[in-house]
């Protein structure tokens, strides 16, 4: 049973002010994993303006049932407390192998030195474990990649 804070209400109040049509866009949510330190890292990366881009194992986003996102999609973030923070819009989706992700995405993450060495060296074995943890160990790793802007807490166009 997910005891997470609903998203919904949030979505809603968080985009009743903003001129966004969401007619026809998918609501996500985008759990990185990595435990609330993590969660408070990335949001505060998104909000600064730091992160625009991320990327999870295809088999993880697909273990829960849910649907890839793409192009469109909207994603709540959340919070270390586990509280939706934060709306972005997915610009561009890729599905590839690990070891295509190029150095522009890495840089685009906005984590350590923005090198793709250091994006390959930080997200490998992390990636690695969360396949296997949903029995979906392929040597490819699969990876989604998604580029986002943000959407709220943000005015658009500014």
């Amino acid at each position: 049973m997910d005891t997470r804070p609903p998203i919904e209400p949030f979505v809603a109040a968080a985009l009743a002010d903003t001129p966004i049509d969401v007619a026809g866009k998918t609501l996500h949510t985008w759990d990185e994993g990595g435990g609330p330190a993590h969660a408070e890292s990335r949001l505060r990366r998104i909000l600064d303006g730091d992160q625009r881009a991320s990327a999870l194992p295809l088999a993880v986003v697909r273990s829960d049932g849910g649907d890839v996102p793409v192009e469109g999609d909207l994603l709540v973030v959340r919070d270390g407390r586990d509280r939706p923070r934060a709306v972005v819009e997915v610009i561009e989706q890729r599905v590839v192998p690990f070891d295509l992700v190029d150095e522009h995405f890495a840089a685009d993450c906005g984590e350590g030195d923005l090198s793709l060495r250091q994006w390959r060296e930080t997200h490998r074995a992390t990636f690695e474990g969360q396949a296997h943890r949903v029995d979906a160990a392929d040597p490819r790793l699969p990876v989604v990649t998604i580029r986002f802007r943000l959407v709220y807490p943000c005015l658009l166009g500014a």
